[in-house]
């Protein structure tokens, strides 16, 4: 590497002092004057200019490029409450019935005991018709286990 480098530091864009990590990205500092390239300690700069101090500096803004992997751990930060809750409702049974769902068909006038107990177990297998019926204003409910009874029990 002497033969070919010599004792020279390398001061070009992609130069890196022996403190800096290996496969970090350099900073770009804005400035009114333009834009300095890597490590503002004068180290590696060409110029051997030393950054001025925060004080004494007027406004600029460093830009710092993330690198992969930290950009897909902040896209799982930012999203993580909402997959977290996405979860949750996966992870819900959607067999919950309400608790008075049979005393609400028992209440239905006109239908015998079988047929009324025959349309709960059906509504049970089938909570999400179960909810719908639930719902329903009294005399659709009536129409709806009146169906039901006269498609299974034709005759009658």
């Amino acid at each position: 590497m002497q033969i070919i480098f010599g004792n020279s530091m390398a001061t070009g864009n992609f130069a890196k002092d022996s403190s800096a990590p290996l496969g970090a990205e350099d900073v770009e500092i804005e400035t009114e004057e333009g834009v300095a390239h890597g490590p503002t300690d004068g180290i590696n700069n060409p110029n051997n200019d030393v950054a001025p101090s925060s004080a004494s500096r007027p406004k600029k803004k460093a830009k710092v490029a993330e690198n992969e992997d930290d950009r897909l751990i902040n896209a799982f930060k930012s999203v993580g409450s909402d997959l977290a809750d996405a979860i949750k409702t996966a992870g819900k049974s959607d067999n919950d019935l309400p608790s008075d769902l049979f005393d609400q068909l028992k209440s239905l006038p006109g239908f015998e005991k079988t047929h009324v107990s025959f349309y709960f177990s059906y509504l049970v297998a089938n909570p999400h018709i179960g909810r719908a019926f639930y719902s329903l204003p009294f005399e659709h409910k009536i129409d709806w286990v009146a169906l039901f009874i006269s498609e299974r029990f034709p005759g009658q």
